[in-house]
């Protein structure tokens, strides 16, 4: 297994990083924990011009500082007040895009599924604290290559595609994928490798 260091990995752009995440192993080391799980699904967001993600309109807060970070900067931010969203910036400076982790595997007994990024980051005991960590170099959470490759990954359009501007999402979970499918930046794009389109639904 090898852990994923290399600056260059993370200065993808979103959607490239979000397919090269499934099936990557995540980390986190608690204080008497050591929690692994396996990447199952992700989302991009396309920066400036994504009106979904939080740069849009390239919006620089102190909320959003993180994302014009090199490319492998943890963004974590909390929504609807209980739940933190883990997210991996991707790119390079001042490039503000960021991939959504939206569901994970767990590599250890556990009973439940982890198919909400509220879930995984609960279970991952994950929140603000997180927060603008270095994913490249941080020994407190890591991003591990064990040589897992993934089936074919499909696409297929969800969401108000309108308002969600660029959705990309990748899904690890099955066995017979749909036919691949092209869809424009405007676009949103998921993807499954173990189970029906149609059951793919993510619950915070």
């Amino acid at each position: 297994m090898i852990k994923i260091s290399d600056r260059s990995f993370f200065r993808q752009d979103a959607v490239s990083l979000a397919k090269s995440l499934l099936g990557k192993i995540l980390i986190v080391k608690g204080n008497k924990t050591i929690k692994k799980c396996r990447i199952a699904e992700t989302e991009a967001y396309g920066g400036i011009t994504d009106k979904a993600a939080h740069s849009y309109n390239n919006r620089r807060t102190a909320r959003t500082e993180v994302m014009y970070r090199d490319g492998g900067y943890i963004y974590i931010y909390l929504i609807y007040g209980i739940h933190y969203l883990l997210n991996i910036v991707a790119n390079v400076i001042d490039v503000p895009e960021a991939v959504l982790i939206r569901a994970v595997k767990p590599l250890e007994n556990f009973k439940g599924e982890l198919n909400g990024p509220g879930k995984l980051t609960k279970w991952l005991n994950i929140d603000k604290t997180y927060n603008g960590i270095d994913l490249a170099a941080s020994d407190e959470i890591s991003l591990i290559d064990d040589g897992y490759r993934i089936g074919k990954i499909a696409a297929d359009a969800v969401g108000d595609l309108r308002a969600r501007g660029v959705f990309h999402r990748h899904d690890l979970a099955v066995v017979a994928a749909p036919q691949e499918q092209i869809l424009g930046p405007a676009f949103g794009c998921g993807a499954w490798i173990n189970r029906d389109p149609a059951d793919a639904i993510v619950d915070l």
